[in-house]
């Protein structure tokens, strides 16, 4: 009769102390007294975490929104820049040139978005937010780039090495390949946007408090 554990958690993290009591076992009560009987246990726990998703979107609508509008104008660039040059390779400059914009519009959207929040790790919480939608979104237009470009970008010395792995692998396809290692790192791109964009929260938490004092 107990919610999923981990959305459960999920809940707790993501409501302030006022409200996390209240909200919580209202939810509680009505997982137990409706959803389960109405929808059996399993059921009742999709329900749940239905529940859990829609009030982290309520609750965070703004910075998802910069995120994703952050990952799709990046993503976008990078699909006109491959449509214009498909061979030409990421060297260290562009690549550092990339980083550090990136860097910087996080660092931007994370003090704009956070520098009100009540709690310090109400602002790395958000920071997060904004970082791991800005990379999922980057990342998910980085495998459209694969399957649109893949004909003309695997002639690329940077993908030398993933050609070679394609050949050792027993796969048909070196699309279909390509399109498992990109979809294979999404824990770890995932990983790294939240690190990123906590670090960034953290940095819009400090000038709010700078602000306040």
């Amino acid at each position: 009769m107990n919610p999923p554990r981990l959305s459960e958690r999920l809940l707790r993290l993501l409501l302030t102390d006022r409200d996390r009591e209240t909200i919580t076992g209202d939810l509680l009560e009505e997982y137990r007294e409706i959803a389960v009987p109405a929808r059996g246990e399993r059921g009742a726990r999709r329900w749940y975490r239905r529940q859990v998703a829609s009030f982290a979107w309520r609750a965070n609508r703004l910075p998802l929104v910069i995120g994703v509008a952050i990952g799709m104008t990046l993503g976008v660039l990078n699909l006109i820049g491959t449509a214009r040059a498909p061979l030409a390779d990421d060297d260290a400059a562009s690549m550092l040139l990339w980083f550090t914009a990136v860097i910087a519009i996080w660092g931007i959207a994370s003090v704009a978005v956070t520098w009100r929040a009540p709690r310090f790790v109400d602002a790395v919480k958000t920071g997060a937010i904004v970082g791991v939608a800005t990379i999922l979104v980057f990342h998910a237009l980085s495998i459209v780039r694969v399957v649109v470009f893949l004909d003309s970008i695997q002639y690329r010395d940077d993908w030398r090495n993933l050609v070679v792995r394609y050949r050792n692998s027993g796969f048909h396809s070196l699309r279909a390949f390509a399109t498992y290692e990109y979809v294979a790192m999404t824990p770890t791109i995932a990983a790294i946007g939240t690190l990123a964009g906590s670090a960034s929260g953290m940095l819009g938490g400090i000038v709010g408090r700078w602000r306040r004092s």
